[in-house]
């Protein structure tokens, strides 16, 4: 351990200067400036930037959700070699890849969050407590700043296995940052913790090396971190944001075990927020909600949100096909509790209808709400897109014209 320490104050002292040459992709949290508008900034997300070299790419590019403002990366040539399985995590393949996160916490709803007043988070607050709560909590991070930073230095040395040395700011150069907090894992990971303010955020980074083998990408990895500007003014255009406009699974010769063997792509439909994938590191399933501007009330359930769902899997792991779509019962269709279905569509029977690839496409409607099922058999696997609207939603047809564009734009991939 103390070899290690060694080895890096001297990489700290000889990188982190080099920061103005460093080229490579710029990456950006946009913060939502319409939410900025309707709400108020003081408790969002802020913008910002960070360049990293081309040796590290973001996990998952679609994958983050983009209400967070957490960036993760990993260094490319070492997890193109790492036999992802689908039960990988991250703690698994970081004793093998390099990675970098970034994770920051606005000041005002860290304060927020962890406010000892309970009645802060009361539900019939008027306006005006609201207003004095807000001003509470910009008196606590104005005068409680540093104090709040060592309160968060001492989380993270708590949290980690075995002994931490602690640098500040005046040590090492390691602006703009006030801490790095150095460890070890007992499967050898020497991580590095990062804590300082900037503008309006609590900037929180952390470095995770798996081994001396890969020691020399600290320097590297330091510089990216010492990029970060909420500068406006500094921001380079066109940076890359995690806005994608279309998605694709393809299975690589490093992913194991049950990984579907053939891909597909799709258009990313208008204005769904991403919610989560299976797995999360290659994911080949991929789900986005979209919350309703009014939830429909009915009887026994409040319909809040559109999900819509995307996957390619092995038919062995299914448990079902297009005969047993084609085939289900009124009752074999899931639904709410106290709801059943009514009416059952065949759309592939339609020549009117669009399904693209799809040689199955079902609507079956419920109380108040649809609900889609487009499926494709092929080289013994199953093709999925399925997605339910409420019919009394304001944006029904919208959502509707927006899902089906999935389906036109749904291609496979290596298939013969």
């Amino acid at each position: 351990m103390k070899k290690l320490i060694v080895i890096f104050i001297g990489l700290l002292f000889l990188g982190a200067c080099s920061t103005d040459e460093l080229s490579g992709i710029t990456y950006e949290f946009e913060k939502d400036q319409q939410q900025v508008q309707e709400e108020g900034g003081e408790f969002l997300a802020n913008s910002y930037q960070i360049t990293i070299d081309e040796s590290f790419e973001m996990v998952p590019r679609y994958g983050k959700d983009t209400a967070s403002e957490n960036m993760y990366f990993w260094h490319k040539p070492s997890a193109s070699e790492y036999p992802f399985e689908l039960g990988t995590t991250r703690s698994d393949f970081e004793q093998y890849v390099p990675t970098l996160e970034i994770n920051p916490i606005n000041k005002y709803m860290y304060s927020l969050l962890y406010a000892d007043d309970p009645s802060y988070f009361a539900h019939d607050l008027t306006d005006e407590e609201v207003q004095e709560i807000i001003e509470d909590i910009k008196r606590t991070v104005e005068e409680e700043s540093e104090a709040q930073i060592e309160e968060m230095k001492e989380e993270m040395i708590e949290m980690e296995e075995s002994g931490t040395v602690v640098y500040t700011n005046k040590e090492l150069d390691i602006e703009p940052f006030t801490y790095m907090l150095q460890s070890a894992t007992e499967q050898g990971i020497i991580r590095y913790q990062f804590i300082g303010e900037v503008e309006n955020e609590y900037l929180r980074a952390t470095l995770s090396i798996p081994n001396e083998e890969k020691e020399e990408l600290f320097e590297s990895m330091l510089a990216f971190l010492q990029t970060i500007t909420y500068n406006e003014d500094e921001f380079i255009d066109h940076p890359v944001l995690d806005k994608p406009l279309k998605l694709s699974y393809k299975p690589a010769e490093n992913l194991q075990g049950s990984y579907p063997s053939i891909g597909y792509s799709f258009e990313v439909p208008d204005g769904v927020m991403y919610g989560s994938s299976f797995p999360g590191l290659y994911p080949y399933r991929y789900t986005f909600r979209t919350l309703y501007e009014e939830s429909i009330e009915k009887e026994h359930f409040t319909l809040r949100s559109s999900e819509l769902f995307i996957r390619v899997e092995k038919k062995e792991h299914v448990g079902y096909g297009e005969e047993e779509i084609r085939n289900r019962n009124l009752q074999d269709f899931v639904a709410f509790q106290y709801d059943y279905a009514r009416s059952i569509t065949y759309l592939h029977e339609d020549e009117n209808v669009n399904t693209g690839v799809f040689t199955t496409a079902v609507k079956v409607d419920f109380d108040g709400y649809e609900e889609y099922w487009f499926v494709k058999e092929v080289d013994g696997h199953l093709y999925e897109v399925t997605f339910d609207i409420a019919i009394e939603a304001l944006e029904y047809g919208d959502l509707l014209d927006s899902y089906l564009n999935v389906i036109r734009t749904f291609e496979l991939k290596g298939v013969e």
